[in-house]
């Protein structure tokens, strides 16, 4: 048998294709690898998270409810069945912008509902007037609206916000006209400006609450009632609250046209910080700890959209060090999300 003999050239040559080759595998594989890992970490990321129902009495709740707030320090019980078959089509988060200067605060809300991957739907409801006026290409006449109607495209676009353009009843846009959809069969209405702190607290409540009232509000002073109120549609409700509305109406007084619920829920407001006095204790983390969202209810401050002067706002400071920089950190916080959501700075304040 006769031996083949190869040179070195044609040695080295088939050594480099194996090296080659051996090289080229690896890094398919290694591609391979990381592209299979981006996409589960991809529809992790893009899947909704649906919130558990609650357990029954004398259930341990499961560990991934249990981190939520909601459930640490309120009443199970306002919680409704344990089925798991819920129609998130049905159910909306739900915002209302009266006037330009809403659109940013109210978009906040909805923007970090779809960040913590809320399944229920979004809602941006505002004055039909805005969708009928007609702006020729360059035309600046009215920036305000321009800057509205950009915001809003922008959260239709990346945050998925639904926009229903609604009619005053007489001359006041109000809350009250969410009783009117058809499509959804419970609203869930947060007063804004604020912060959500817990996406699936919120989530559970409007999927779960066990009432059937046309609308519920909190249990409190009535000026805070309505920082959250969940409406239940109704066309009879919305016709006989159309002709109590009255131009002095505002949607504070909801409360009065109806017989609402009234349910427990951890909100938080700014104004609890002003009460303590330097030398008192004040646990920053556990202020916010049991709260699903944070109102920015501040007697000091008009809101946190605005840009007070350095000397007033100094002097608008908690007089707790402690509270003081749980208050500054907030504002900051607001400011930062107001600038990545809505890509606004704060407005001048004119009083």
């Amino acid at each position: 048998m006769r031996r083949i003999l190869l040179t070195q050239s044609q040695a080295t040559i088939l050594l480099s294709s194996a090296v080659i080759f051996v090289f080229t595998l690896v890094l398919f594989l290694s591609g391979y690898v990381i592209q299979q890992r981006t996409l589960s970490g991809l529809q992790a990321a893009i899947k909704p998270w649906v919130p558990p129902a609650p357990p029954r009495p004398g259930q341990s709740l499961p560990a991934a409810l249990a981190s939520s707030r909601h459930f640490s320090g309120i009443d199970k019980q306002q919680l409704l069945s344990l089925t798991k078959d819920v129609d998130w089509t049905r159910l909306a988060h739900v915002q209302i912008a009266r006037t330009h200067h809403d659109v940013c605060s109210a978009i906040m809300v909805l923007a970090e509902l779809r960040k913590s991957k809320s399944p229920a739907r979004r809602m941006l409801m505002f004055p039909l007037d805005w969708a009928m006026t007609k702006n020729t290409r360059g035309d600046y006449s009215d920036p305000e609206l321009s800057s509205s109607r950009r915001l809003m495209k922008l959260a239709a676009r990346r945050y998925g916000v639904e926009l229903r353009p609604i009619h005053p009843v007489s001359s006041v846009y109000t809350i009250a006209s969410a009783f009117a959809l058809k499509e959804v069969d419970r609203v869930l209405a947060l007063q804004a400006p604020g912060l959500v702190l817990d996406a699936m607290a919120l989530d559970a409540l409007l999927a779960f609450y066990e009432e059937t009232a046309p609308l519920a509000v909190l249990d409190g002073e009535s000026e805070d009632a309505t920082d959250l109120m969940l409406l239940q549609p109704d066309q009879d409700a919305h016709g006989s609250l159309i002709k109590q509305i009255h131009v002095n109406y505002n949607d504070s007084l909801l409360p009065t046209l109806l017989e609402p619920a009234r349910l427990s829920f951890a909100l938080q407001t700014l104004a609890p910080l002003h009460s303590l006095m330097p030398d008192d204790y004040f646990d920053g983390e556990g202020f916010l700890k049991n709260a699903s969202y944070l109102r920015f209810r501040d007697p000091k401050l008009p809101g946190p959209e605005y840009d007070i002067p350095y000397s007033e706002r100094v002097a608008a400071r908690p007089k707790n060090k402690d509270a003081d920089w749980t208050w500054t950190k907030l504002y900051g916080r607001f400011a930062q999300k107001r600038m990545e959501i809505c890509g606004l700075e704060l407005e001048t304040w004119r009083p």
